[in-house]
C-alpha cells in the first residue's frame, strides 16, 4: 500500500540513513530501498540523493515529505475521533523512557494500562535521557519519560512523579547505617559513575555545580551505562554510587545495600513526561498521559 511506503519514507527522512531506518522499523534494508523504489516510479522522480552513507531529500522529496507528514496526522487525528465516537481504544502506542523511569517504573504502569486497553500495542524502547529525547523529537517516539530537566523548547514536558537520588553503599560498608554524609568525606572513595547523557549524571553534576565542587574531585574509578552493573559492582564492594531511590529499593530490601544522603546537595528531581508539540497525539497516547497522572508513587513503589 502507498500509506506504507510513505511512512518508510518519513523514516528515511528522518534517520537520513537506509540502515537506520530498517532497525527503526524493525524492517531489512532490501525491503527500505524496495518501499522508496516504489514511491520513486510512482512519482517518477529522485526522491533521495546518496551522500557517502548517508542520503538527502532531494527538492521533490521536500515536498513528499511535506505532504507525507501532513497525511500522516490526518490519519493520526480520523484515528482518534473514530475512538473517541465508538470506545474502543486501539493502535500503537511508541514509549520511550531513560533508563531509572523506564526499568523501575514503567513495567507496572504498562501491564495496568493494557488490562483496561488490551488492544493498544506498547512499545517500551529505553536510552538515556538525550536520546529519549531526540527521539521524541523526530517522531520515531510518541511519547518520552525522562529523569532531568528539559530544555528543548520544541518539546512539551510534565512531572509526574518525583525522585530522589541517594548514596548507595555495600550492606558492610563504614557508612551504612548513617543517614548523611558530607562531600569531603565522599572524595576519597571509589565512586562510580553514569554515563553521560545519563539524567542521573547530569542531575548529580549540576547539584556539584551548584555546590561549588568539580566532579573531578571524586575518585571516580568507573563509568557505566548500566544500572544493573552498577547494583552488581556496588554489591560486591568495587565501589559507591549515586542512585534513584527507585532503583535501589530491591537492593534495600534483600538488605544488600544501605543507602543515606550527602549534606547540602539538592539531589530531587521529577519524573516527566515529554511530547513533540507538532506531532499529533492518538487517542492511545492521550489515555497514556491520563493514566499515568492517575497513578500514585506509592502504587508504583509497592510493585517493584
Amino acid at each position: 500500500m502507498l500509506s506504507d511506503s510513505l511512512k518508510v519514507f518519513i523514516t528515511v527522512a528522518d534517520k537520513k540513513n537506509f540502515s537506520k531506518a530498517a532497525k527503526a522499523l524493525n524492517l531489512t534494508q532490501p525491503a527500505i530501498s524496495f518501499q522508496i523504489q516504489t514511491l520513486e516510479q510512482y512519482y517518477q522522480t529522485k526522491l533521495f540523493d546518496r551522500i557517502n552513507r548517508h542520503v538527502k531529500l532531494t527538492e521533490t522529496g521536500e515536498l513528499l515529505l511535506e505532504y507525507a507528514l501532513s497525511m500522516s496526522d490526518l490519519q493520526s487525528e480520523l484515528e482518534r475521533k473514530m475512538q473517541q465516537l465508538t470506545g474502543h481504544v486501539k493502535g500503537q502506542l511508541m514509549i520511550g523512557a531513560s533508563r531509572t523511569v523506564g526499568e523501575y517504573v514503567l513495567p507496572y504502569v504498562i501491564c495496568k494500562f493494557k488490562e483496561d486497553y488490551p488492544d493498544v500495542d506498547v512499545t517500551l524502547e529505553i536510552y538515556n535521557t538525550k536520546h529519549v529525547e531526540e527521539n521524541v523529537l523526530n517522531r520515531y517516539l510518541d511519547i518520552g519519560l525522562v529523569e532531568s530537566d528539559i530544555r528543548n523548547k520544541e518539546l512539551f514536558f510534565q512531572d509526574i512523579l518525583s525522585d530522589e537520588l541517594v548514596l548507595v553503599v555495600p550492606k558492610d560498608h563504614r557508612w551504612a547505617g548513617l543517614e548523611e554524609l558530607s562531600i569531603e568525606e565522599l572524595k576519597g572513595e571509589p565512586f562510580i559513575i553514569r554515563e553521560a547523557g545519563s539524567g542521573s549524571r547530569l542531575v548529580f553534576e549540576q547539584a556539584l555545580i551548584d555546590a561549588e565542587i568539580d566532579v573531578e574531585d571524586l575518585n571516580v574509578i568507573m563509568e557505566i551505562g548500566s544500572i544493573t552493573s552498577i547494583k552488581s559492582a556496588i554489591i560486591n564492594g568495587l565501589g559507591v554510587s549515586i542512585m534513584s531511590k527507585w532503583a535501589v529499593r530491591d537492593l534495600e530490601q534483600a538488605g544488600m545495600a544501605a543507602t543515606l544522603r550527602i549534606k547540602n546537595l539538592e539531589l530531587k528531581r521529577p519524573f516527566s513526561i515529554i511530547l513533540n508539540q507538532g506531532n499529533f497525539e492518538s487517542e492511545a497516547c492521550n489515555k497514556f498521559i491520563r493514566y499515568l497522572g492517575e497513578v500514585t508513587e506509592k502504587e508504583i513503589f509497592e510493585h517493584i
